[in-house]
């Protein structure tokens, strides 16, 4: 993409900011966290643990991503955040039926980090000149960064929701529903479709982590690990 770099005084200034960002994140962490779950369309996300943990990670990776880039080089545009922690959002995301406006978050801790900054550039100069060049090149920045995070981020939802909605996976949890619905449905032709017998007790498992850094893709493993073990298996 074209992205035009501001002059050099403009990039000094952008350095010593991120810089005393990274320095206070954890102050910012702390109220963009919570600002970010007040936030419209986060009630479901708010009101699960492993969502808010993970909400509030991605603010901290979005926050150190932007800043440590222009530490590095001040000024240069900022790649989308496609940290692995923020694949595995989108995938949990779906996987729990939430669309897109969870996404709001972004945009949520958007509007807080830029209040944050403008505190920090007037703290860099009182020269009205440089401080409407430093403000108007900054906010183009961040929000440049956010909107290629977000469109990135809905991408991979989409491929997600495409994977749990095609292939054996969509015809289990459609066999699930019809079952919960009473609907009549032959015993025999559920259990084929989803390799499992109905006759009998059943035991229910939820497989989760502390982990913050832990890969869906190992519960996922230990979901099947379990299920493959238990004597009639869940596929």
């Amino acid at each position: 993409m074209s992205w035009t770099l501001p002059q050099a005084r403009i990039r000094a200034l952008v350095r010593a900011g991120a810089e005393i960002a990274l320095d206070q994140r954890e102050e910012w962490l702390d109220e963009l966290g919570e600002a970010v779950l007040r936030g419209p369309n986060m009630a479901p996300v708010a009101v699960d643990p492993v969502l808010a943990a993970s909400a509030k990670r991605t603010i901290r990776s979005n926050l150190v991503q932007w800043a440590a880039s222009n530490v590095r080089d001040p000024g240069a545009w900022v790649a989308a955040n496609l940290a692995d922690e923020l694949v595995d959002v989108a995938r949990d995301l779906v996987r729990r039926g939430l669309n897109e406006s969870s996404l709001d978050a972004y945009r949520v801790g958007q509007s807080i980090a830029l209040q944050r900054w403008t505190g920090i550039a007037f703290s860099l100069t009182s020269d009205p000149g440089e401080l409407r060049e430093l403000l108007d090149f900054s906010y183009r920045s961040i929000a440049t960064f956010v909107d290629d995070t977000v469109g990135a981020i809905s991408a991979q939802m989409q491929r997600e929701r495409a994977h749990l909605t095609s292939g054996t996976h969509a015809e289990r949890r459609e066999v699930v529903a019809l079952l919960l619905d009473g609907s009549p449905i032959p015993q025999r032709r559920a259990e084929a479709r989803l390799g499992y017998r109905l006759a009998g007790d059943h035991t229910a498992a939820i497989v989760w982590s502390d982990d913050r850094s832990s890969d869906l893709a190992e519960l996922d493993r230990a979901a099947e690990a379990l299920t493959g073990d238990s004597g009639n298996p869940v596929r």
